[in-house]
């Protein structure tokens, strides 16, 4: 659906949001939100980037090196040795601290473990020689803002991504949820609140679901043989 329609069909379904209670602008912040939330849960926008290995350096910022960044995708960081791409292993702070007490002291070396807080990436050990594009990411975008009645979610032009109108449904009651304290509807927001949840999993099972995979020969799940 268009930003026009997402609008129409909110204020269709939250009694009491009409233009003059809740302006455009609002809607269309909470709106945009709520694509952010499911791109965040769903990692439906996925995306790789690779950016530089700097000597001696155990620390990057995401914001920085990667400015779309919004959440890791399961394929995770990998690193180039300068012949071959290597996993990074995705850990903890906590994980670190328990089962390598001198991490943050010991030599660099080959990074075998990361951790991401925040914007914050951490590697262990710290790279011993600067790499060009030597890290590669995996991870999903943060969505474009919708700011025109001719957008589109995710997108944010005018180009439709179809296979993500499935969550138009989705956004509007991530919208309702959140308007209706602004109603004095406290209790209802409970409920919508529920409501959101549920629907967002559905349709990230949806999203996630390949028919082609599993009726694979080769990749699809098998039950025991019959004897």
């Amino acid at each position: 659906m268009l930003l026009s329609q997402l609008r129409t069909l909110a204020r269709g379904i939250i009694p009491g949001a009409k233009l003059q209670v809740i302006d455009n602008s609002t809607l269309d912040l909470i709106l945009n939100e709520a694509v952010k939330d499911i791109s965040a849960y769903t990692v439906c926008l996925k995306a790789n980037k690779k950016f530089n290995v700097k000597a001696d350096i155990g620390e990057y910022n995401l914001s920085v090196e990667i400015t779309d960044y919004l959440t890791v995708d399961k394929p995770g960081l990998w690193w180039n040795n300068g012949s071959i791409w290597r996993p990074v292993y995705p850990k903890t702070l906590k994980w670190l601290d328990e089962n390598i007490p001198n991490w943050r002291s010991i030599s660099s070396g080959v990074p075998l473990y990361y951790s991401i807080d925040g914007d914050i990436l951490t590697v262990s050990p710290k790279p011993t020689t600067a790499v060009s594009s030597g890290f590669w990411l995996y991870y999903g975008k943060r969505p474009t803002s919708m700011t025109k009645d001719e957008h589109y979610p995710f997108s944010g032009t005018t180009t439709e991504l179809v296979h993500l109108s499935i969550f138009d449904m989705c956004i509007v009651k991530y919208a309702k949820w959140v308007i209706e304290p602004m109603l004095n509807k406290e209790g209802d927001a409970n409920l919508s609140m529920r409501e959101y949840l549920s629907e967002r999993e559905v349709k990230k099972n949806q999203l996630h679901k390949r028919l082609d995979i599993a009726h694979s020969t080769d990749l699809g799940l098998r039950g025991p043989a019959v004897r």
